[in-house]
């Protein structure tokens, strides 16, 4: 006999949000959502239908072609801060990948990040 258990995660809607609504009751209404969310779960399923099909396509696909990568290159990717270089493989951490990006905001570090990984280069990644 078995506990089957399977929580839904949060679902919220971003597209009918306008970036002038800051502040409005839709506005208020989605951050409360949001924070529920994170504080219960850590996370949410989000949907934003303004984003165009091909740059979902083609993000998605990076992230394949990142963990595609073999498992020398990943671990290429160190930091000093806890949980910013490559995590997975390893016996604690299964079917977990993660690779971070330090102040991935700046570009100079997401192309020296991109040079990490592809020496060859990889422009589509950029």
């Amino acid at each position: 006999m078995g506990c089957e258990f399977s929580p839904k995660l949060p679902f919220l809607d971003f597209s009918k949000l306008e970036l002038s609504s800051v502040g409005s009751s839709e506005w208020e209404s989605l951050k409360s959502q949001v924070r529920e969310a994170l504080e219960e779960y850590g996370c949410f399923e989000a949907s934003y239908d303004k984003i165009p099909s091909d740059l979902c396509n083609a993000f998605f696909g990076s992230m394949e072609e990142i963990f595609e990568l073999p498992l020398e290159t990943k671990l290429r990717n160190v930091s000093d801060k806890p949980y910013h270089g490559y995590i997975g493989n390893h016996p604690s951490v299964r079917l977990y990948e993660s690779l971070g990006i330090d102040d991935v905001a700046v570009t100079e570090k997401v192309e020296a990040f991109a040079n990490l990984m592809w020496p060859q280069g990889n422009p589509n990644f950029r």
